[in-house]
This record gives C-alpha cells, sequence and structure tokens, in this order.
C-alpha cells in the first residue's frame, strides 16, 4: 500500500506524464469501482467471519502488481485516458481502495475475537508503511519500476504468512467464534440500518470529512515537491517525510486505544475532523518547505483517531456483527461514492485555479462538516438491548 498509495499521484504526473485533470479522472474511477465492490467485500467479509477466502483472494491480485503498472497500465494510459482509467480504477479499486478496508475489517474483527486493541495490532502496519516509504522515496528516482517488484515480492511473503498462520486444527475460539457471527448475520440486519438515524449522521461524517479530505491528500505529493529544488530531490523528501511521520504514527496509535476510551468515540472522530481541516487549511497558505513538511505530519496525528475512533464508534453505536460491512460500506463506501466527483472537480480546480485556493475551498468543506457533525455524530453507546439478535435495530 504504501508502494502505492503516497507516490501514485507522482507517478502518474512523472512517468505517465498525465496532467492534475487526467490524474483525477484516474482517481475518479478507482472510487467508482470501489463502490461496486466494497459492499460486497463488507457482506462476504461479515459472511466469512475469520476465514481467510476473501484475504487470499486480495493477495493473489497484489502478487500481480508489477506486472500490471508496467506492462498494462502504463502502456493503456498512453494509449488513452478513459481506458487506462478504467481499467487500472478496476484493478486499483478492488485490491486497494476495497481489499485494505477489508483488511482492515479483518484485523479488527480477529482482535474483537482475541479481547486485544485493533490499534496496537494496526501499529505493525505504520511501521512496515514507515520503511516502504523512505525505500520508495529513494527508488524512485531510480527506477519506479523497482518498487513494483518489490512489492510484488512483499506480496509472495504475505502469502507464505497467510499460509502458515492457521489456528490450531482449524478449531478453537477463533473459528466457533466465527460460525457464531455468520448464523447470526442476516441481510435483514443489513437492510435495516439503513433507516437508523445514526447511521445517516455517521454517512455524512464519512461524506463532508473524511472524504474530502482523501481527495486533498491524492495529489498532495505533486504539491508538496514543488517546494523543492527539483522534482526527484522533492519525491525524496517526500519519502523520508512520509517515513518519519508513520513511526510517530505507530507511536500514536499504540496510545489511541488508551485514550479514545477516556474521551469517546465521538470525540475522537471530531479531532480528527480538526487536525484535517487544519492541514487542508494550512496547506493553502503554505510558502516554504518546512511548513508543508510540518503540515505533512499532521496526517499521522489524525489517522490514529480517525480510524481507531471509527471501529470503536461503530462497535458503540452499532450491531457489532455488522462491523465489516459498517466500515466498508458506511465508511470506505462513502468516502468513494463522494469521491467520484469530487477527484474530477478537484483535479480540474488544481489546473485552473492552482492547489492552494482548492485547498481554501476543501478546508472550509471539511471545517464545515466537523462542526455538524458535533450535533449529529451519537455521543453515548446504544443500549445493550438494541444490540441483542432479537432486538429492533430500527
Amino acid at each position: 500500500m504504501s508502494a502505492y498509495f503516497p507516490f501514485f499521484p507522482v507517478w502518474l504526473a512523472d512517468v505517465a506524464h498525465l496532467s492534475k485533470t487526467d490524474t483525477g479522472i484516474v482517481f475518479s474511477c478507482i472510487s467508482l469501482f470501489a463502490i461496486i465492490f466494497q459492499p460486497v467485500f463488507g457482506l462476504v467479509s461479515d459472511k466469512l467471519g475469520l476465514r481467510k477466502h476473501l484475504l487470499w483472494t486480495i493477495t493473489g491480485l497484489l502478487v500481480l502488481f508489477a506486472p500490471f503498472f508496467i506492462f498494462v497500465l502504463k502502456p493503456l494510459l498512453a494509449f488513452n485516458i478513459w481506458v487506462g482509467a478504467l481499467v487500472g480504477g478496476c484493478y486499483l479499486g478492488i485490491v486497494f481502495s476495497s481489499g485494505s478496508g477489508a483488511v482492515e475489517a479483518y484485523i479488527e474483527r480477529v482482535s474483537r475475537a482475541n479481547n486485544f486493541e485493533y490499534g496496537k495490532v494496526r501499529v505493525s502496519g505504520c511501521v512496515g508503511w514507515a520503511l516502504c516509504a523512505s525505500m520508495t522515496g529513494m527508488l524512485f528516482g531510480v527506477n519506479p519500476n523497482i518498487i513494483f517488484w518489490v512489492a510484488s515480492a512483499c506480496a509472495l511473503i504475505l502469502a507464505g504468512v497467510l499460509w502458515f498462520s492457521r489456528p490450531a486444527g482449524e478449531s478453537g475460539n477463533l473459528i466457533s467464534g466465527t460460525k457464531e457471527t455468520s448464523q447470526a448475520f442476516s441481510m435483514k440486519l443489513v437492510s435495516e440500518l439503513f433507516r437508523m438515524r445514526s447511521f445517516w449522521a455517521f454517512i455524512i461524517y464519512v461524506v463532508g470529512v473524511a472524504s474530502v479530505y482523501d481527495v486533498f491528500d491524492q495529489q498532495f505529493a505533486n504539491f508538496f515537491k514543488g517546494f523543492f529544488s527539483s522534482p526527484e530531490r522533492g519525491t525524496q523528501i517526500f519519502g523520508f517525510v512520509t517515513t518519519g511521520g508513520e513511526l510517530l504514527n505507530a507511536t500514536v496509535m499504540f496510545f489511541t486505544p488508551f485514550i479514545i476510551n477516556r474521551i469517546g468515540s465521538k470525540n475522537a472522530l471530531l479531532i480528527a475532523g480538526a487536525i484535517m481541516s487544519v492541514r487542508i487549511i494550512g496547506s493553502s497558505f503554505a510558502t516554504a518547505d518546512w511548513q508543508v513538511i510540518i503540515l505533512k505530519t499532521l496526517h499521522m496525528f489524525e489517522l490514529p483517531f480517525l480510524l481507531v475512533g471509527t471501529f470503536k464508534y461503530i462497535s458503540a453505536v452499532f450491531d457489532p456483527r455488522l462491523s465489516a460491512t459498517l466500515f466498508l460500506v458506511g465508511f470506505n463506501l462513502s468516502k468513494q461514492l463522494s469521491g467520484v466527483v469530487l477527484s474530477t472537480w478537484a483535479g480540474r480546480m488544481y489546473d485552473t485555479v492552482g492547489f492552494q485556493q482548492t485547498y481554501l475551498v476543501l478546508g472550509l468543506i471539511t471545517l464545515g462538516f466537523t462542526v455538524i457533525s458535533f450535533f449529529t455524530l451519537q455521543g453515548r453507546p446504544r443500549p445493550a438491548l438494541e444490540k441483542s439478535p432479537d432486538s429492533s435495530l430500527a
């Protein structure tokens, strides 16, 4: 993920030679296919429980990372932007936009089944992201294709880890818990979810805050490198800053569950929204390299509160049996739906009025929806009775 997400806009601009508008089209297509597959992944994840069928599918597609980028995506983007964007959006929307959410939901489910905090497990992901970001930043100036082959090799290692990480005898508490979850899960629960006021309040937060922030972050790497003497130097510094920030992220992520248990999941989401607003609006006024470095680092404080806060909010306010569906549909899918429109619109604004004027608009939108969410998000957990299988969710 760290070889793809932070540096993908740089690859599109410097290697595929796309304009900011065309880059926005690519991101819109990724969001489009994520819209299609995230609900499917959410329902399948909740049905499978702790079984790893979906993880094996995602891992198999990750192995094809290098061949796809080198031999399929780059030539197609050169041939026709719409053909390349649709094919690239299909692969990336499945593997990363939908697949990463499915993996996050699986990790959270495992953590609940074993009574340990999701945030502490997520620390290892931050450390891995940090190490890969530095390597990617350095190798990008040498040959971007090396990065893709390394990523495919890492996917093979992941396949080995999946193969050997089997519960003893394929039984025990994990598997029995999975069976119970699968039996309790039903489409009726999912349909009743859409009649809940608290669900739509959560959607408003995701669309107005988290989604707008994602659109801002999509092409931030191109904005960042413009503050340095050369694009290559900017990309390298971006990799180092990402590494330092992710190590900080890992530290914050470790303590975040304890903090959120004290302040509540609603307040955690509001804090994340406030940090996002500061970073976006601050970027619109940045004039020096040290300022964009500090603003980039703010992401590492926001992400733990957003991720851990989201899972804790879902567990506290909604039925835990629908955790994967809620995360992939209520959180990830909602972001992608708005991203289809916002990514193309933001790309055009980057080309017409520039990064900083666009960031000011995006930042004010994020701040406004954070204030609205203060009044709409549910601050107290739902009563235990409402979470029981026999009670109505409506």
